[in-house]
């Protein structure tokens, strides 16, 4: 493993097209792409784009429109799934991001069936050992979502530390979480001990400011502390970076990153790891 830096580009390069934008994250430095529902994208042309680039796909949207914690829905959900591995391993991508609700065009959350907190954790639980089936074998990684319910009211994994429980519970490789300090500041806060808690588990962190998800030097969250947590953690992984631009302007996001967790950080922390293991 190795510390890998992505940026997502929903919000990034925003007057181009997503090939287009991927070139730019490959000028900019960064070793991944990340997006969001792949099934209206040219992922083709994407993943021809990273290639002639040197970067490459960590992940997307594998649920969007399906909840893993609705119990009448596991034949949608599993094909949902298939269908997005599948895209995955065709474009060369290592994650595809899972959700608790079916989320809506416009961010809208789906409603759940009107049954207890207990009732809905052990669809998921199930939804998810029948999701490990799909994704065996494969060297995809199912990316569990928690995210805040102040802008996305009635989304059920409102806590990082309802995933991190969720991923140990499971205890597969191929299920990770994601700890999202932006959702995390925003739902629950407890940034420090919540990540630390999560680091077994963390296959990811969602990097992005408050207010208004900016480039990390740019808001209350301190996130060279949490760099300092991660590096006392010993925690290697990928680093997404959901930013918008403070001043819309996406060099000053890429600035603001490259402050807090620049590319040789990332090199550092890499040859560290293999050298721990005696790789060259």
């Amino acid at each position: 493993m190795s510390i890998d830096r992505a940026i997502s580009l929903q919000f990034m390069w925003t007057d181009l097209e997503f090939p287009d934008r991927t070139v730019q994250a490959a000028r900019a430095g960064f070793d991944l792409v990340d997006l969001w529902d792949w099934r209206v994208l040219d992922m083709d042309a994407i993943a021809a784009t990273a290639a002639d680039h040197g970067i490459a796909i960590n992940g997307f949207f594998g649920n969007r429109d399906v909840g893993l914690a609705d119990p009448d829905q596991r034949p949608a959900l599993l094909e949902a799934v298939k269908r997005s591995v599948d895209t995955a391993v065709r474009v060369g991508a290592r994650q595809v991001h899972m959700f608790s609700n079916a989320i809506r065009t416009g961010g809208i959350v789906a409603p759940l069936p009107p049954v207890t907190r207990e009732e809905w954790h052990a669809t998921a639980i199930e939804n998810l050992q029948a999701a490990i089936g799909v994704v065996e074998g494969t060297g995809i990684t199912l990316m569990l979502e928690h995210m805040n319910t102040v802008y996305l009211p009635g989304y059920l994994w409102d806590d990082a530390a309802v995933v991190t429980s969720i991923a140990r519970e499971l205890d597969h490789p191929q299920v990770r979480m994601v700890y999202d300090a932006f959702h995390q500041q925003l739902s629950v806060g407890r940034l420090t001990d919540h990540l630390r808690a999560a680091l077994p588990w963390m296959g990811r962190l969602d990097v992005g400011n408050v207010p208004g998800r900016a480039e990390p030097d740019h808001g209350e969250i301190d996130y060279r502390f949490l760099r300092e947590v991660l590096d006392a953690g010993g925690w290697d992984g990928t680093i997404t970076f959901e930013v918008v631009p403070s001043d819309g302007e996406p060099a000053t996001a890429v600035a603001g990153i490259d402050a807090v967790f620049p590319a040789d950080w990332a090199r550092h922390r890499s040859a560290a790891y293999h050298s721990a293991r005696g790789e060259v």
